[in-house]
């Protein structure tokens, strides 16, 4: 008799102690890390779609297609990593933690959408840069340079290297935008007292300002008579892409009012450019109707094989 209430007893306490057992937390990665290590790959999954999108949302899709993989479930980890690449296309997987077949099934991933993630990011960057959005504009050019460089490219390197090259003078172009707003910054006087108002005021006005890519009223101008010097290497040092940055400020004739290099492209072709640009014709920008200065920035490739290669950016 003793002995079964002992029983029933012992018997009450471990279901009591089942009970209150806490359950696995759901929505935390740190718990779907483990379960996938324990081999529960089915309640790893449930557990990583619970948790909410944050700063660690790569690592949920990289720890979702393990699961997925583990449990051959390949398309839905394919389908996995395609959602990754996409979010992030400089993503990296650590060979050493995750296993060798979901590192190939990523870099087949990777291999097969990233010439179409390139593509669409060069026409974002390059819609900020033209809207004058250079902060914007940067880093994405930045990603762009880095991403055309992948290894997993290598196989599109060649129909891909127009745009590389546009990357790179884009990048160089912004970066450049960049450093003259900083420096227009500092140099910008207190504003003077406003003169008296007469008719004549507004006219001197708009014949002294120059204007630029910022200024979304102005029409830029349109280049009518502007060849690039020839560049013919010599030496084998120049054997090798050049790229460069010039501004121009054309005035309202449509003449080129002053020329400078703002990112050399190389010391023996630099002089010729400035020579040439002295004599530039275009089609003056406009506002309101009337021709007005204006600034750009123009940048340049030296190619061997070929002669040089601007890129006139309004």
């Amino acid at each position: 008799m003793i002995s079964t209430f002992i029983a029933v007893v012992i018997w009450t306490l471990a279901a009591q102690s089942g009970a209150t057992t806490p359950a696995k937390p759901a929505g935390d990665l740190a718990a779907a890390k483990a379960l996938y290590a324990s081999g529960d790959y089915e309640e790893a999954l449930t557990n990583l779609s619970a948790i909410k999108a944050d700063d660690s949302v790569d690592e949920v899709e990289e720890y979702r297609s393990l699961c997925l993989l583990a449990l051959g479930r390949t398309a839905e980890a394919q389908r996995s990593l395609e959602r990754l690449v996409t979010r992030n296309p400089l993503f990296k997987m650590s060979e050493a933690d995750v296993s060798p077949r979901l590192i190939a099934i990523f870099h087949d991933v990777r291999r097969r959408i990233l010439p179409g993630i390139v593509r669409d990011l060069y026409a974002k960057a390059k819609a900020n840069f033209e809207q004058g959005k250079y902060d914007a504009a940067k880093p994405q050019f930045e990603d762009l340079v880095t991403l055309l460089g992948d290894d997993d490219l290598a196989e599109d390197a060649a129909s891909l290297s127009d745009l590389k090259m546009l990357s790179d003078g884009f990048l160089k172009l912004a970066n450049a935008q960049l450093a003259a707003k900083a420096e227009a910054a500092k140099a910008t006087p207190p504003p003077a007292p406003k003169p008296a108002a007469t008719e004549d005021a507004p006219a001197a006005t708009m014949a002294d300002r120059t204007f630029g890519v910022e200024d979304k009223e102005v029409t830029p101008p349109v280049d009518v008579k502007c060849p690039m010097p020839e560049w013919h290497p010599v030496t084998p040092a120049q054997m090798h892409d050049f790229h460069g940055v010039l501004r121009v400020v054309i005035a309202a004739d449509g003449k080129v009012e002053m020329a400078s290099v703002v990112t050399p492209g190389h010391p023996a072709y630099d002089p010729l450019l400035l020579a040439a640009a002295k004599d530039w014709q275009y089609k003056p920008a406009m506002r309101d109707g009337k021709p007005v200065r204006y600034q750009k920035l123009i940048p340049f490739v030296l190619r061997p094989r070929s002669e040089a290669q601007g890129m006139i950016q309004n």
